[in-house]
């Protein structure tokens, strides 16, 4: 699927870029294979770090900057497939769910229901030095909670919450989250997020296209197309979650994280941010928040948004795809990962 500019300066790098860009997925895709089968790969790989720089260094002569992500009241599913699945593009739907129960939602009341409950820890923050497999640790919710109202870092991200508590799936419109997916398909994930303020996750991406309810507080978040997958040189570790050591948050240090054709959303409570899948996304907290997270799995997408892409997940070995259906979780996935 060809990029869409996002206005007429990313336009000319996504013009300007074509051809490194797919020299770029073609190593990168060449690296994983070399990767899995040998264990090395360190010429493939000097070529495709040669080709990011070529990239960012054809971007940066060219400028640009991002753009907020469109919003709108609300929109029927097929207007939503039609104007921004279709298309690769983030939106907000407004104050879509503020009206929802879960807007009375509050850290003191999620530590109640999740009494006994424990979230794993991960490093996953911009620059954070990544762990090893099983380096996480549990923290109950109540901790969480605490650490919230003092002003700590502890952050629980991609947990599996609503599905140990089910009932919390009642204070939301499940039905208006299955229908804006339209393919009826029974798989369905949740992910909860709390945390406190200054908390923030690196910049990754996803095969799962995402629909994301901002409960409390208020967050940010950087987007880009999957097509720029190469100005930010992810690492390849043969892992199902794509990341990248870049911070978009810090554009004097990361240049290309401005100017790279992308886009930037602030939610507010009520606000359902769409993710489409293998968008580049780095996510900050500017204050305590809590959110959830709806993703499905749709193959026939992924492969029209990105090729490369999708064989790369579906070929992952860190750990391989039977292995990663044995987590109850993201977080305990995530931390089975070699880095």
């Amino acid at each position: 699927m060809k990029p869409l500019p996002l206005n007429d300066t990313h336009g000319e790098i996504w013009r300007a870029t074509a051809g490194l860009r797919r020299r770029y997925s073609s190593l990168w895709l060449r690296q994983h294979v070399i990767q899995t089968l040998t264990g090395s790969a360190e010429k493939t790989q000097e070529k495709r770090l040669a080709t990011s720089a070529a990239l960012v260094e054809t971007a940066l002569g060219i400028g640009g900057a991002r753009v907020p992500v469109a919003r709108v009241t609300d929109l029927d599913p097929a207007a939503f497939q039609e104007h921004f699945v279709t298309k690769q593009t983030p939106v907000v739907f407004s104050g879509r769910g503020s009206a929802w129960p879960c807007s009375r939602w509050n850290a003191e009341y999620i530590a109640g229901v999740a009494r006994d409950a424990t979230v794993r820890l991960l490093r996953v923050a911009p620059n954070e030095p990544k762990g090893r497999p099983g380096e996480g640790f549990n923290v109950g919710y109540d901790e969480v909670a605490e650490s919230m109202r003092e002003g700590g870092d502890v952050y629980a991200r991609f947990s599996g919450l609503l599905h140990e508590r089910p009932e919390l799936v009642e204070d939301l419109d499940i039905n208006w989250f299955r229908d804006m997916r339209r393919d009826h398909k029974k798989f369905e994930n949740w992910g909860f997020f709390m945390g406190g303020a200054g908390t923030a996750t690196a910049l990754h991406g996803s095969i799962a296209p995402n629909l994301f309810l901002q409960i409390t507080g208020e967050k940010r978040w950087y987007i880009y197309p999957c097509q720029t997958a190469g100005f930010f040189a992810p690492e390849v570790k043969g892992s199902p979650y794509f990341y990248s050591y870049v911070d978009v948050n810090d554009p004097g240090k990361s240049p290309i994280a401005e100017v790279a054709p992308g886009w930037v959303a602030d939610l507010e409570p009520g606000d359902i941010l769409y993710v489409p899948p293998f968008a580049w996304h780095q996510v900050h907290n500017p204050s305590a928040t809590i959110a959830v997270g709806y993703r499905w799995m749709d193959v026939g997408q992924a492969w029209r948004v990105s090729k490369v892409q999708t064989i790369l997940a579906a070929t992952c070995t860190n750990p391989p795809p039977w292995k990663a259906k044995g987590h109850k979780d993201l977080p305990s996935l995530l931390d089975s990962i070699d880095y």
